[in-house]
């Protein structure tokens, strides 16, 4: 049996209403008088014709546009993967660009007054609707991304309306530009159920699927849109490959995009000292837990001299090491008076908290 909840019942201007009504909620008598078709065979007929003319003028509303196949062969779909601290999403703003602007990604180190031209660049996009950002999570939904519906708010009345997601926003507008490309960034691609998420689009991102393209296939929404993807809408992902704890990526999608990895670059890091301990730290992790996955990213140490390696180590690296090494205090004691053997910084152990780092001096906690 469906059960309704009903918010409000209004039968003040007719007496159809009142008669419907009573005959619902009271048990009244049916006025099959008010049922009666008021029109004549010929009337009818000429209504239905009118009717399935409506029908087709809706159907025809809801076709897609033509487009045409694209020229260019870069990856429509791709994931920027890589240990933390590598860069992912910092980079994400420069594929973007590279895309739109139609020029190869350069991803040297730029001073700052290019980063900032770069970024205000990248905003003026997001500002005309070419490039749109978001961050997965566990609680990210297909209703957030493609489309779900929301209570709206009419005249005081409450009613449920098809809202479209962030995706569907973007790729909608893409679908009815011919002569520019638009970009979705998905960061943190992994961290949401990326199935439930994506839904149709599983299917309808792949590249020769997308609409314009030979195979060119569209779906049909439980709100009855019909939707496809434009072959002029690049998607961006990035993947902290280190966090085995969330979401992986199934074969499924996987097969749909292009990885890249984004691995440290200790030509990125300036300063000797710094660039010594971070090329050591790095071949250490990798001789020891046999994985690039697990490496620690050169973002910690750029723009950051000796002064701050205490810092650094303390507040961002020891916390990584104990994670990796699942809380083995011995072996992060070990990689860490190998990465310091040089330097005039000593290894601590009070007892009543994690290992941490400070410069030489003859303490009774030192390791």
């Amino acid at each position: 049996m469906l059960r309704t909840t009903i918010h409000l019942v209004s039968a003040s201007d007719g007496y159809i209403k009142k008669s419907l009504l009573d005959f619902t909620f009271n048990n009244g008598v049916q006025d099959y008088s008010i049922c009666v078709d008021k029109y004549s065979d010929n009337d009818a007929d000429e209504n239905i014709g009118s009717s399935t003319k409506m029908d087709q003028e809706v159907i025809y509303a809801k076709e897609l546009p033509t487009r045409q196949p694209r020229m260019s062969k870069d990856p429509l779909n791709f994931i920027l993967y890589g240990a933390p601290g590598t860069g992912k999403t910092y980079s994400t703003a420069e594929y973007a660009l590279s895309i739109l602007e139609k020029r190869p990604v350069d991803l040297s180190r730029k001073t700052q007054e290019a980063r900032k031209q770069l970024m205000q660049n990248y905003n003026n996009y997001i500002k005309q609707g070419r490039i749109v950002f978001t961050t997965f999570h566990q609680n990210y939904s297909y209703e957030d991304f493609i489309q779900g519906l929301r209570p709206v708010s009419e005249n005081g009345l409450f009613s449920f309306k098809p809202i479209d997601g962030v995706f569907k926003k973007i790729s909608d507008k893409a679908m009815y530009d011919n002569n520019q490309s638009y970009v979705i960034i998905i960061d943190e691609i992994n961290r949401a159920n990326i199935s439930k998420v994506f839904g149709e689009l599983i299917t309808l991102i792949e590249d020769d699927k997308r609409w314009g393209e030979i195979n060119e296939m569209s779906a049909t929404l439980p709100s009855g849109d019909i939707y496809a993807i434009p072959n002029n809408l690049y998607i961006i992902g990035t993947m902290n490959s280190a966090d085995k704890s969330i979401s992986l990526i199934d074969a499924a999608l996987r097969r749909r995009f292009k990885f890249i990895e984004q691995h440290p670059d200790s030509s990125l890091v300036t300063d000797t000292t710094l660039k010594n301990v971070f090329e050591s730290l790095n071949k250490i992790l990798a001789e020891e837990l046999d994985s690039t996955d697990l490496l620690i990213g050169h973002s910690y140490f750029i723009n950051r001299t000796q002064a701050d390696l205490c810092e650094i180590l303390n507040n961002n690296i020891i916390p990584l090491l104990y994670e990796y090494f699942y809380d083995n205090k011995k072996k992060v004691a070990n990689v860490l008076s190998k990465v310091l053997e040089r330097l005039s910084t000593d290894v601590c152990d009070n007892k009543i908290s994690r290992l941490y780092v400070k410069e030489a001096e003859n303490d009774s906690e030192s390791l």
